[in-house]
């Protein structure tokens, strides 16, 4: 027996007689260079050895079935083999297998992560767009408002000092018109006590005057009764008696006297009917001026106009 098949005789050591692995350890050895490479090859070569590997165990296997056929302990050897070989590259095609899976799971775990991350960005975009569009929408009512507010203080404030100076006018008027009818109504009762002052003065001077003009009146008419035998006696003396004689001669004459006594006119005001008689008296009266009256200032008033009553 060869070498080689001595290797496969001894495959249950695990070593061939001259210390070179058996088909196992040739198998594990395979696999951890097929892992450490798996981490440095891509999945296209991958795959390019693991059908390499599958068509070479699959020549080892019928190579070696023709080879020890006529042993007995052969078979199993082969059996033993194989089973190795198939289970070591079924482990390998579940293992690349799983980690195509996980590679397509982590991918798409990684697309779902980027798409979660893209709409959670998009959403924290749309929402800071939102909110800054809410902000300047909410700064511009703001300042709307903040407008309004001020254009309706403004307003107010106007509206309160017009009402204020409409007020103060108001009640300067008020006050102008209770000082025009305080002062309406002191002068009124100013007026009043005036006129009453003035009324009960000319009463009292009315009732002075009349009394005085009463005791002038009484002392002229003493003084008239003294004096009216003298003027009586000056007219005669200056009388002309008329051809009919004295007899019903007696008109009353109207005599206007200066201060001194002088006849300023003499005027027949109640007729004796006969009037060259008339006449002759007022012509006597004339004559006679200067006629006696009273020196007092007082009584001249009395005197200035006398109704002498002549009688012969």
């Amino acid at each position: 027996m060869s070498a080689r098949h001595a290797c496969h005789g001894a495959a249950a050591t695990g070593r061939c007689p001259e210390g070179r692995p058996g088909n196992r350890a040739a198998g594990r050895e395979v696999v951890r260079t097929r892992r450490a490479s798996k981490r440095r090859l891509s999945p296209l070569a991958v795959g390019l050895a693991i059908v390499v590997h599958i068509a070479l165990l699959a020549f080892v296997f019928v190579k070696i079935e023709h080879r020890i056929r006529p042993t007995v302990v052969a078979p199993q050897v082969k059996s033993e083999n194989v089973v190795d070989a198939v289970a070591v590259d079924s482990q390998v095609l579940e293992k690349e297998k799983e980690r195509k899976r996980q590679l397509e799971l982590d991918k798409q775990r990684k697309i779902k992560e980027d798409k979660r991350k893209k709409a959670e960005e998009k959403r924290i975009k749309e929402e800071k767009r939102k909110k800054a569009e809410a902000d300047k929408k909410r700064q511009a009512e703001e300042k709307k408002k903040a407008a309004a507010k001020k254009k309706r203080d403004a307003e107010k404030k106007k509206k309160a000092e017009a009402e204020k100076k409409r007020k103060a006018e108001e009640k300067k008027k008020a006050d102008a018109k209770k000082k025009r009818e305080a002062e309406k109504k002191k002068k009124a009762a100013a007026e009043k006590k005036r006129k009453e002052a003035a009324a009960k003065k000319k009463r009292e001077d009315a009732l002075k005057k009349k009394m005085e003009g009463e005791a002038r009146q009484r002392r002229a008419a003493t003084a008239l009764s003294q004096y009216v035998p003298r003027i009586q006696q000056k007219v005669e003396v200056n009388w002309r008696l008329p051809p009919s004689g004295a007899a019903g001669c007696n008109p009353t004459v109207r005599v206007t006297l200066a201060r001194d006594g002088t006849v300023q006119s003499a005027k027949v005001v109640k007729s004796s009917g006969n009037g060259y008689c008339d006449r002759s008296v007022e012509t006597a009266f004339m004559r006679a001026s200067p006629i006696p009256i009273p020196q007092d200032p007082e009584l001249y008033s009395e005197f200035k106009v006398i109704d002498f009553p002549f009688r012969p």
